[in-house]
């Protein structure tokens, strides 16, 4: 069994740790787009100047978070993956003290139901699908304070899942070395992220010694050599070193898939030409702004195709769900859509649902608000819809654009609201 996407024997380019999140690839590409929207402001755009200078800003701040995040507990062993919640997660610890922010971090795992988003996104990994039954008992281990439990059971669950990503060169997590570990274009692959936290796991132990440990030492909890383990912190580390090698497995992925060339420089030109209708349509855009007992409100289509989602959701009906959804699940058979969509949404049964607000603030994107019953609690949440042409091809550029679901996971729901509330 392998990664989806990973040939039996992929030729990944050496990755080194990056000394910052600047230096990632997405980070790298994303400062070339802004000089060339700098560009593009100074002739044809100039009312996006404060937009992209917002953009700057944003980055700017993302990238920092990631590096004082490092800074702050990188030295403890803490890696940072994408599960965890940007505003609290990460820039909430910001500015605590080392012993308070690991306080706080653990807190967020302790969150059963914080918890319970961030394993469901390990289904999607076919290395990790048949180890949910451990995974789900883990657990059960944490939430009930069997803290040495919960280590014994998601050690063999990364050793086994990292074996089996490459099934022409099998070696479980305790066989690697550091630097197989660096991730490309990952938060995880930072000079003080996963590779550096793994010295931990491969450290050996000799002497039996019954001192209480706070580091995920493998080697000496398996022999046996270590017997003092039964804390919140060590379990807690398990379970960020279990979803931060996820987040490698899945950078391994990205990187063996073929690059985009270049673009021609008439492919140039045809960007700048939509860009230019794009600039047109948007001067001539309304933000709208709905909410019950509008007028508008139940004659709207977004709101429409909100419910219309969300009761295919609370009725299981994962076919009529992902007609609804864009990006990669637009072009995948239709049974193979539904099923994807049954993957995410399966996991949260849905209750009720209630749309309780409409942000269409973009010309192009529209920000649904709804409200979730998952499990007896309530949840708010955000639906992004985003106008798709049949290419996948943002719009508005044609009559056969379709408004789609890019927003529409349930932890993406709930932490895209969170996120950008406020």
């Amino acid at each position: 069994m392998q990664v989806e996407g990973v040939t039996n024997e992929p030729q990944h380019e050496p990755v080194d740790p990056y000394r910052s999140a600047r230096d990632l690839p997405r980070f790298v590409e994303m400062q070339q787009q802004l000089a060339g929207f700098k560009t593009l402001a100074r002739f044809v755009a100039r009312d996006q100047r404060e937009t992209i200078k917002k953009l700057e800003r944003q980055m700017a701040e993302l990238v920092d978070a990631v590096d004082q995040f490092y800074e702050l507990l990188g030295p403890r062993n803490w890696i940072l993956h994408d599960r965890l919640n940007f505003e609290e997660g990460v820039k909430g610890l910001l500015g605590m003290h080392a012993d308070d922010a690991e306080r706080a971090l653990i807190q967020q795992y302790r969150d059963s139901s914080h918890l319970r988003l961030m394993i469901m996104p390990l289904r999607h990994f076919p290395g990790l699908q048949g180890r949910m039954g451990l995974i789900e008992r883990a657990q059960e281990h944490y939430e009930a304070d069997r803290f040495d439990a919960t280590v014994l059971t998601l050690i063999p669950v990364m050793d086994g899942f990292v074996n089996d990503v490459e099934p022409q060169r099998r070696k479980g997590l305790h066989t690697r070395e550091a630097e197989e570990l660096a991730a490309w274009d990952s938060a995880v692959g930072h000079h003080m992220g996963l590779s550096r936290a793994h010295r931990t796991f491969t450290k050996s132990f000799r002497k039996l010694s019954n001192e209480p440990v706070y580091e995920l030492y493998r080697n000496g909890i398996v022999h046996g050599m270590l017997t003092d383990y039964n804390n919140d912190v060590v379990a807690t580390k398990a379970w960020n070193r279990l979803f931060a090698v996820a987040d490698w497995a899945k950078a391994r992925e990205e990187q063996a898939k073929p690059k985009e060339p270049d673009p021609t420089f008439f492919e140039i030109l045809g960007k700048a030409a939509d860009t230019a209708t794009m600039r047109r349509e948007a001067e001539a855009f309304e933000r709208v702004e709905l909410e019950p007992g509008d007028a508008e409100f139940e004659e709207s289509d977004h709101v429409a195709r909100s419910r219309e989602y969300l009761q295919a959701w609370q009725d299981g009906n994962y076919g009529e769900a992902a007609a609804l959804i864009g990006g990669s699940l637009r072009n995948m058979p239709t049974r193979r859509a539904a099923g994807r969509a049954r993957e995410a949404l399966d996991l949260f049964p849905l209750e009720r649902h209630e749309v309780t607000a409409v942000h269409h603030n973009a010309i192009s994107a529209c920000d649904v608000d709804v409200t979730l019953t998952i499990g007896g609690e309530e949840k708010l949440g955000r639906l992004r819809w985003i106008r798709e042409g049949p290419g996948g091809k943002p719009g508005p550029f044609s009559d056969e654009d379709e408004w789609v679901l890019y927003v529409w996971e349930p932890m993406g729901v709930i932490g895209y609201r969170s996120r950008n509330d406020g």
